[in-house]
Parts: C-alpha cells; sequence; structure tokens
C-alpha cells in the first residue's frame, strides 16, 4: 500500500475517533446533589423538518428539539371596533415571524365586542381553515366572555375569558354563567382553559370584571378545565396560582397567547410549545398535547426553548411512580436562538430548589442538573428568568410516591377556600356582585358550594399526610421533626347554601 494512503486512512481513523470521543464526553450529564447544577454550552443542530420550501418557509434557528411544535393559542381576526384586522389571506405569512406551526383563530361566541363576530362564527367547523398547508396550521375555534351593555370596563360580570379549542360548530351564546359554555364545550369534547390570566392578581377576589379569571380556581376544582394561559406579559402572581393548583393535586396544562390584534405585537411573541410524539402533526394532536400537560411556554416569542428531563426520559405531562421514597435526577437544557442572559430555575412543588445562571446563543444551550429527594408525592418543573420575572415556563413532570395524591400545602388549600368564601359573599343577597345574577344564582352558589368543599377534603388530606409522616416535608421544603398536629376543620360560610 502506498504511504500517501495510509498516511489517509490514518486521518480518518484520527479523526472518527476525535467524533466519538467528543459525542461520549457531550452525552453525559453528571447528576449532582440538590442545590448543586453544572452549566455547559453546548452547540445544537436545528430541529430537523420533511417538510419542503414549497411548502413552508422556514424561519431562522429553531430552539426546540425534534416533535416539539410552536403555536399560539389566541388570535382574532379583528378587535372591537377597530378597523384593524388580518388579513386572512396573510395569516400563512403573519406565522412565519415566529415560524409557528400552529395558530387557533377565535371567534367571540359571548357577548361580543368583536366587530364582524358573526362571520366569523361560520369558520368554525372542527376542520384546518383556509391557507392551511403542512406546517402551518390554522383553525378556527371560539372564546367565551359575557360584558353585559351599559357596563364600563371596571364593572363587568364576573366568570374570566375561556378558550375553547377543538370545536365542531359553534353559535353566538347570550349566557352569563361560564359553566354552561364549559357544559356545552365539552358535549363537543374541546379542549378548554382560561385566558388572559394576565389580569390575575392576589386581591382579584374582590374585583369584578369579564377580564379577571375569577371563576378558575371553582371549575379547575369541578374538572372543567384543562389549561390556563400565561399571558401575553410577565405576571408572577398568575404563574404563583398555577402552581397553588398543582400543589393541590390539579393536573393543569399551562399555555400562552398573544391576543393580538387585541394587543401590540404579533401572532407568537407569547407562545406555546406543545410535544407530539406520532407524526404527522395534526391540529387535534396539538390541543390533545395541551390537555395532558405536554407544553413548554415563551412569552419571548420563537426565541427559547426549556427542555426539562426527569430520569434521562420523562417530560412535562409525565408521571413518575415511587415506591417509599426516592430521588430523582432531573436535567433542564435551555436553549436560545439568539443570545439570551438569565438564569434556570428548576421548581419543586412551587420553590426553587436549583438554579443556574448563563448565557446562551443560537446553537448552544445552558444545562441545569440536580437530583431532587421525594418522600412524598409532588411535582418538577423548570422556568427561565430575567431582570424582571419569569420568561419560559414548562408544565411539571408528576412524581406519585405509594399512589398517593399530591398535597403539597396546607396554605394553597386554604387560599382557594378563602377565594370561594369571598365569591359567595359578593353574589349573595346584599353583595356588590348579586345584581349580575338575575337567574341561576342558585345553582352557582352550589356549584361554588361543591368546590369549596373540594378544597376543605384537599386541606384535610394534606393535613393527614403531614400527620402521619412524623419527620416530613412542609410547605416551604423544611424538614419537619415532630408530626404535625391536624388543625380544627373549617366552620361552614354563612353564605354556604345548605342542602
Amino acid at each position: 500500500m502506498k504511504r500517501s494512503s495510509i498516511y489517509k486512512i490514518s486521518q480518518l481513523i484520527g479523526i472518527g475517533l476525535a467524533c466519538l470521543l467528543y459525542l461520549e464526553v457531550n452525552a453525559q450529564t453528571k447528576s449532582t446533589r440538590v442545590h448543586r447544577s453544572h452549566v455547559s454550552s453546548v452547540v445544537s443542530k436545528p430541529a430537523s423538518s420533511s417538510l419542503t420550501t414549497t411548502v413552508r418557509k422556514t424561519v431562522g434557528f429553531k430552539p426546540e428539539p425534534s416533535g416539539w411544535y410552536s403555536g399560539d393559542i389566541h388570535v382574532h381576526r379583528v378587535c372591537g371596533e377597530s378597523t384593524d384586522t388580518i388579513p386572512e389571506d396573510k395569516l400563512t405569512e403573519q406565522m412565519e415571524k415566529n415560524n409557528l406551526d400552529v395558530v387557533a383563530m377565535l371567534a367571540d361566541i359571548g357577548k361580543s365586542e368583536m366587530k364582524e363576530s358573526k362571520a366569523d362564527l361560520l369558520k368554525v367547523n372542527g376542520k384546518d381553515a383556509k391557507g392551511s398547508v403542512p406546517g402551518r396550521i390554522i383553525r378556527w375555534d371560539a372564546e367565551w366572555h359575557y360584558e353585559p351593555s351599559g357596563m364600563d370596563a371596571a364593572d363587568q360580570v364576573i366568570g374570566g375569558h375561556l378558550a375553547l379549542l377543538g370545536l365542531k360548530e359553534v353559535h353566538s351564546i347570550q349566557e352569563e354563567p361560564s359553566y354552561k359554555i364549559l357544559d356545552w364545550a365539552k358535549s363537543q369534547n374541546a379542549v378548554t382553559g382560561f385566558v388572559s390570566m394576565k389580569y390575575f392578581n392576589k386581591e382579584s377576589e374582590d374585583k369584578s370584571s369579564s377580564c379577571v379569571p375569577l371563576d378558575f380556581p371553582v371549575e379547575v376544582a369541578l374538572g372543567k378545565i384543562d389549561f390556563v394561559a400565561d399571558d401575553t406579559w410577565q405576571n408572577e402572581d398568575a404563574v404563583r396560582a398555577y402552581y397553588k393548583l398543582l400543589n393541590c393535586g390539579f393536573r393543569i396544562g399551562l399555555v400562552a397567547g398573544t391576543d393580538v390584534p387585541c394587543t401590540n405585537g404579533s401572532m407568537g411573541d407569547a407562545l406555546t410549545y406543545v410535544q407530539v410524539k406520532e407524526k404527522p402533526l395534526t391540529y387535534e394532536k396539538w390541543i390533545d398535547g395541551i390537555k395532558n400537560g405536554r407544553t413548554v411556554v415563551s412569552i419571548n416569542g420563537h426565541n427559547e426553548f426549556l427542555d426539562i428531563k426527569a430520569k434521562g426520559t420523562y417530560s412535562p405531562g409525565d408521571e413518575i411512580k415511587i415506591k417509599g421514597q426516592g430521588d430523582v435526577n432531573v436535567m433542564v437544557r435551555w436553549t436560545g436562538a439568539k443570545d439570551l442572559t438569565g438564569r434556570v430555575e428548576l421548581i419543586c412543588n412551587g420553590k426553587v430548589v436549583a438554579t443556574e445562571a448563563g448565557s446562551v446563543r443560537a446553537g448552544s444551550s445552558v444545562i441545569l442538573t440536580a437530583t431532587q429527594k421525594f418522600i412524598r408525592s409532588g411535582w418538577l418543573s423548570a422556568r427561565r428568568m430575567d431582570e424582571k420575572g419569569h420568561v419560559s415556563l414548562t408544565s411539571p413532570i408528576y412524581v406519585i410516591v405509594d399512589d398517593r395524591p399530591i398535597r403539597a400545602s396546607i396554605d394553597d388549600a386554604k387560599f382557594f377556600i378563602s377565594w370561594i368564601d369571598r365569591s359567595l359573599e359578593n353574589i349573595s343577597a346584599g353583595g356588590p356582585w348579586n345584581k349580575y345574577f338575575t337567574h341561576d344564582l342558585d345553582t352557582i352558589k352550589a356549584r361554588y358550594e361543591r368546590a369549596r368543599d373540594i378544597y376543605i377534603k384537599i386541606e384535610d388530606e394534606t393535613i393527614d399526610q403531614l400527620k402521619n409522616m412524623g419527620n416530613g416535608v412542609l410547605d416551604n421544603g423544611a424538614v419537619v421533626k415532630s408530626p404535625v398536629k391536624k388543625t380544627v376543620k373549617h366552620k361552614r360560610s354563612k353564605y354556604i347554601h345548605r342542602r
């Protein structure tokens, strides 16, 4: 064999060994103890796509891995009496700015503030809309809220805004109670949730506005809600309320949307990533992923992604079962499509248990690894923070110990009990909201009562879990050194309808 040939073969073998060594090193993620984490910069490849440029125009680097699809669940064609509209023949083009796979166009089915809402209702038929192409799915669905005429924005009926995804047909529904809308949507197997959670704050229970989602703890407890929306601006109160629901054991997905053109910006400036494991992507599979909590949200457009894995394979929406107690190894990978600086936080039962600051750029990522001990059922999620608050969030991975439900916080159950008590007080005779309920008041109060009883039961079960454990973990993560004494049960509110 010629010397030059031997030299070339040696070069190829050397390059191959170097590549294998590189892959082996980068495939390893070392676990650390709780409160310890590891950061590294790893070159990432763009997500692959089988679509050709003649079908879908790809815009820039995609930070999410294969099997995740981005979309905006809250877009309107027109808002209020504004003349600004999103032309239907330009929807696909509008999706290109944030490289969206899916967009839900919402027709208004309530006491409408939307111009030309009747024309939009006719487009809701359970099929992909005109203009959809593979990789750019457009579907017409609906939003409901009720704003009685003659009432200003600060004094409107309670309930909140509902997004109803996966409808087969719609019509204008002039009803006040949100439960009737949810029952109607569920009869079509729709995926339902509260949007405009951006208006939520810890004083919301005393406010009367159609935008504030006052009914969300009631409808979640009664099993009518699949998701809540982290909307177009940073609202830490809304995130904390979401964590409280998770701590009470409810498995509620998290989404994000823009509400354009009712807000400034472009569709997808706030977006939802959904994991769809079986191709091809369809709208039905996408919203089913929302229902099952397989989501990551960004209020920074299509510029970053958080990939959380527990025990190497479990991702948002999954459940890990443990007998007795056990450690769960977690890896969080923050990937960027442009230069970004911030910190990644691992959340367990609403508390930060590990954190890592760093910077990413297109094609690189920051990796946080940690080990969290579970001695009772709980949940894990991740978030990326900047100096103002959260920027991206994951839905949780659930960790179930000895098949017991998640009962992570006594105080969080009490929060919703107090919330519902105040609502009952406000809608009862003599209350400031009573005037809005000209019918169905007894039915509504009975629903509130049933929801309140559920939260009381959750509080009692949480106390029992801690009491039976002896040494356990309190709401703040501290170790309990002596058994927790069971507190006195709640007295029934005078506003509760007695059956």
